[in-house]
């Protein structure tokens, strides 16, 4: 008599997990400033080096001042004069109101000693306008970084001519803050209901528009990192779809106190679904298809195959969580199913997974896209 068929089984495994949706998103850092002339003059020294990390208010490149110390010079001079015109203005009005009394002017007199009095003191207070205007002036010659950050190339060299004024001037470096780093996300309406539902869950207002509240983390990935090693959160959505593409965008945070992080990298991020759950996990190689159902080969206590029919969860590497048709413990086939048909009695040998079992841990392997098992991986042979 033919021999049964030997077949590989191994116990269906309960293990606790994340489920995760993962997207390719990229990166931008929090702040960017345009470092720019806000004065025309000659650039007289350049004070940071190309890549440098600045504080914010730290000087960064100075203009020739010697003109515009002068135009302050000229400023508060000008003040003092009209304040030496109101002053006498106001003692000429002092006494015609004593001669007005007296009959000894006329009111057309007392009227011009009043007017220039009111010419007076609007001239000091247009005078120290200007004055506010030519110090702003001055101190625009010292050209300070208005955040803190990290430098880009210096645009300009020392000795040129710069332009400023309202319009746009001289550009003369860039700075960027890239701790914390920004990553954009574009999702897809369903996972924007469920995260929003989550804040909810929190008990906040879902239509808040914030994401902060939730308290949702995420994990981000390097193009060549293994894992997903730099963990952060989610904390801002944009406040409508965008028609075009049927998405949202969505804000994740990274501390990056590494600076590993860069904007305009391209990065994988998952974020997870839910809490920590028990799922049941087979070997994907264990998943079968007949027609459009997917099928697990169950051994039974007398050696006798049994096919289930079952819905698939994520997949978790080289293991597929299956959320309904198999029970943790039962013998599962994931090597000789081409050898077997339903009811037939085997010869079963317990198969070592060790090698494929995910890492009962938020920062291990995490799932992969829901995509469908493969036919050519159920006709794994012994």
């Amino acid at each position: 008599d033919a021999q049964p068929p030997v077949v590989i089984y191994t116990p269906a495994i309960s293990m606790k997990l994340t489920d995760y949706d993962e997207f390719v998103a990229r990166t931008e850092p929090s702040e960017t400033v345009d470092v720019s002339a806000r004065v025309s003059g000659y650039l007289e020294s350049i004070e940071f080096s190309d890549g440098q990390d600045v504080a914010e208010g730290e000087v960064l490149a100075r203009i020739e001042k010697t003109e515009y110390q002068a135009i302050v010079d000229q400023a508060q001079a000008n003040i003092d004069v009209w304040k030496a015109k109101r002053e006498l203005a106001q003692q000429t009005i002092d006494r015609n109101k004593d001669l007005l009394a007296e009959n000894a002017i006329s009111q057309s007199e007392y009227d011009k000693s009043s007017a220039a009095l009111k010419e007076a003191s609007s001239q000091v207070v247009a005078a120290e306008a200007a004055a506010r205007r030519a110090m702003l002036d001055l101190e625009y010659t010292t050209v300070k970084a208005p955040i803190a950050g990290r430098t880009s190339r210096t645009r300009i060299t020392r000795g040129n001519m710069v332009s400023g004024g309202l319009g746009p001037g001289t550009m003369l470096t860039r700075i960027v803050k890239d701790s914390p780093m920004h990553v954009y996300i574009d999702v897809d309406e369903q996972t924007m209901l469920e995260y929003k539902r989550r804040v909810r869950k929190n008990g906040n207002e879902p239509t808040s528009g914030s994401l902060r509240d939730a308290n949702i983390q995420c994990y981000l990935q390097l193009q060549d990192e293994e894992g997903y090693p730099h963990q952060g959160w989610l904390d801002f959505a944009e406040s409508g779809l965008d028609a075009a593409t049927g998405t949202i965008r969505i804000r994740a945070t990274f501390d990056n106190e590494d600076r590993l992080l860069q904007g305009g990298y391209f990065v994988r991020v998952r974020i997870p679904r839910g809490e920590v759950q028990a799922f049941t996990l087979v070997p994907e190689q264990a998943i079968s298809i007949d027609q459009s159902d997917r099928v697990v080969t169950v051994i039974a206590d007398d050696n006798k195959v049994e096919q289930r029919v079952v819905k698939l969860g994520p997949r978790f590497g080289e293991m597929r969580a299956i959320l309904s048709g198999i029970e943790p413990e039962e013998k599962v086939v994931f090597k000789g199913l081409v050898r077997i048909r339903n009811g037939m009695t085997t010869q079963p040998e317990l198969g070592d997974i060790t090698g494929m079992l995910p890492e009962e841990s938020p920062m291990g392997k995490q799932p992969e896209t829901k995509d469908e098992p493969s036919t050519a991986a159920s006709g794994d042979d012994v």
